[in-house]
Parts: structure tokens; sequence; C-alpha cells
């Protein structure tokens, strides 16, 4: 590919030999260095086997070195295709282009806009740029952007033919409840929910997300006081999709919140969070305790807006405290201080047992009954 260079130079200086010799004998040649053309604008394009469009980049000044066949541009801009269709804005301070567009390396500002209905960014400071392998290589402050997301990583590779995003290097992820631009503003406040994972894959058009464990997340309840204990989570894997919000962890999961009195804390074989609707479930196996009362059954769930909880199949609450032991097959509650749970069981009998402790307290003294007057003839 052989780049098109646009519009009439500022000045052109060709490659000047002189060569000095004497009547004595040869002198030393001396070779001038070459001055880069100036162009007022570098257009490059790219085609894929099939012909159609793969990427274009255009800036609006550009200094050519023909010996090196190196190009450095200003404020580089362009598009990425993807299937012959636009599919990311690009845009960056500065870059250098090698070999005609072999290696493109951009540096600064560079931000790629993903265009479609969904908002989404992915950033960073430098890029290494290899067309032909579709491949771009971020070492600098590799970030992904959506509306309630932020990626983050030390390092990153983004696979345009498939569209993935690969952050490794202690990569975090974060969501805030509040939606947000990512194209105008950064998110406010501390996010809500933090996970750390060991290494993320995440397309951006899809928002299809793929993580490896050891996971370990934590989360602020909205109207904590700041210094508050947080929520804390941990599991082996992690899976979902930051359009829809929906998000699964892999067995074992344990989630514990110390905020509330007596502690609480959840396990499962799995847990799914619906970060949309504010919910927890654990599909299979789940155990809660709290403030020393525990309940058991076959699924759960948690509401962390309002607090309610419910419980199916194979229901049992035990609260030591009052000796109760409750067995049934539904249950619906709320936590809190003043909650208070109900136990069904449609078209069935709920099994309660209660044990009232002996009473410590010595009985008082029947009172005597007095003695009747004596008969008086």
């Amino acid at each position: 590919m052989t780049p098109s260079l646009l519009a009439r130079p500022w000045h052109l200086a060709a490659p000047l030999l002189l060569l000095i010799t004497a009547c004595g004998g040869g002198e030393v040649v001396r070779e001038t260095a070459p001055t880069p053309f100036v162009f007022r604008s570098l257009d490059l394009r790219q085609q894929d086997v099939f012909g159609r469009p793969n990427w274009e980049l255009s800036s609006p000044e550009a200094r050519y070195d023909l010996r090196r066949r190196v190009a450095r541009a200003l404020q580089p801009r362009g598009v990425i295709f993807s299937n012959g269709k636009p599919a990311y804005r690009l845009e960056a301070s500065s870059g250098t282009v090698i070999n005609d567009g072999a290696v493109i390396l951009l540096e600064g500002r560079i931000r790629l806009q993903r265009l479609g209905k969904e908002p989404v960014m992915i950033q960073g400071s430098r890029v290494r740029w290899l067309p032909s392998r579709n491949l771009m290589e971020i070492d600098r402050h590799p970030e992904g952007f959506d509306p309630h997301t932020r990626l983050s990583a030390q390092r990153a590779t983004f696979r345009l033919d498939k569209d993935t995003l690969e952050l490794q290097g202690k990569p975090q992820l974060q969501r805030w409840a509040l939606a947000f631009d990512p194209f105008r503003a950064n998110p406010v406040g501390a996010p809500q929910i933090l996970l750390t994972v060991s290494s993320v894959q995440w397309q951006p058009g899809s928002g299809t997300l793929t993580a490896r464990g050891p996971v370990l997340g934590e989360r602020r309840p909205p109207g904590s006081a700041p210094g508050a204990p947080l929520q804390t989570l941990t599991a082996m894997s992690l899976n979902g999709n930051t359009q829809t919000q929906l998000f699964n962890l892999g067995p074992p999961v344990l989630f514990s919140d110390p905020a509330v009195a007596g502690g609480a804390s959840a396990r499962g074989k799995a847990l799914q969070v619906d970060a949309g609707r504010h919910l927890v479930r654990i599909p299979s196996g789940c155990f809660l305790q709290q403030d020393g009362a525990t309940l058991e059954a076959r699924s759960c769930s948690w509401n962390w807006q309002t607090q309610a909880v419910t419980a199916d199949g194979s229901v049992l609450l035990q609260r030591p405290a009052s000796r109760q032991l409750t067995r049934g097959s539904v249950l619906r509650g709320q936590l809190g201080e003043k909650g208070s749970v109900v136990v069904t069981a449609p078209g069935g009998q709920v099994f309660s047992q209660f044990q009232v402790p002996p009473s410590t307290t010595p009985p008082r003294p029947a009172t005597p009954r007095p003695k009747p007057e004596p008969i008086r003839l």
C-alpha cells in the first residue's frame, strides 16, 4: 500500500550529495542529511482482501522522510471499518507512520469511539497499531468505558477483527449506578462496585465480558459514611454483559456485609448479579446468615435497594436466640433491624418448632387461705 499525499507541500527539499575532489587525491565524501517533506495533509487508506475499506487515517500536517519511509503526523484522525462499515472513530495527539502504514504509533490523548447506538469508548496514551494483523497494543493507561462501567489495567490488546479488548496487569471493573456519557464527562463520585480479576476479555460492540479469577469485589452501599465497612465478594470466575448489566460469578462464591448488625454473609454454588434491577441471586445451594440466624434454601435472592429477600424450595429458617426452627416452601421477608419474614407453603403446611427455656426465677409462695369462722351457737 502506498500513501496518497494530498495538497501542495510547503517546500520540497531533495537529498543533495556533495562529492569534493582535489588534484592531489580523493577527499572525504560528505552526505547532507535529507530534509523531510512537509505536507499540508496526509491521507492513508487501506482495503481488505474483498476490496472493502479497512481503515483510513488523515492529518492536517505531516512530515515525510523519503529515505526512512517515516511520516510524522499531527492530530491524526481516522475511521476503522468492520466488514466494510464504519465501526470506530479514531483520534490522537500525534502519530508516526512507518513503512507507509505497516506500523502506526499513536501517542498523547488517544480515543477510539464505537459507532452505534450504545456509547462506548476505548482510550489510552500510547498505542502500537499493526494494521496487517488487525491489532492494537495499548501499553499506557488503557481504559474502556460504557455508560455505567469503566475497565482499566496496566496494558491491553485490542483485536480489531474480533472486536475484543484484552486487559492484563491488575485489571479492574468499576460500576456506577448513575449513568454518564463516556464521550463528554467522567463518572461522578466513587464507584458503587469495584471488581479486581486476573484478566479480562471485553467486546465493546456486544458488551460480552469474560474474566478469570480469583475475583475480589467491593461494594459501597448507597448513603454509607466515608470509611464505613464495605461489602465484599469473592469468586473464582466472572462472565456477563455490560450492556444488559447481567453478571455470573463461578463457585465458590462468598458475600459478606460487616455493616449489618451482628454481621451478614451469604454463600452458594454460584451467584448472579442483575445490576439493572438491583438483584443478587443464588440459584443453587443458598445459605444466608445474619446476626446468628440462618436461612437455607434451594435458591434465594436479595434486592440491595429495597432489602427484600426471597427463598424458594426446602426453606429452613433457624433462629437460635428464640430456639425457633421453621420449614416451608417459600420465604418472603425484609432485611434490617425491623425486618420480618413470612414462610409459606402453598398447598401444604408450615412446620414451626419453638423451645421455651425453663424459668430461673423461684416460684412465688402460694397465698394462704383464710381460716373459716367458727360456728357459734
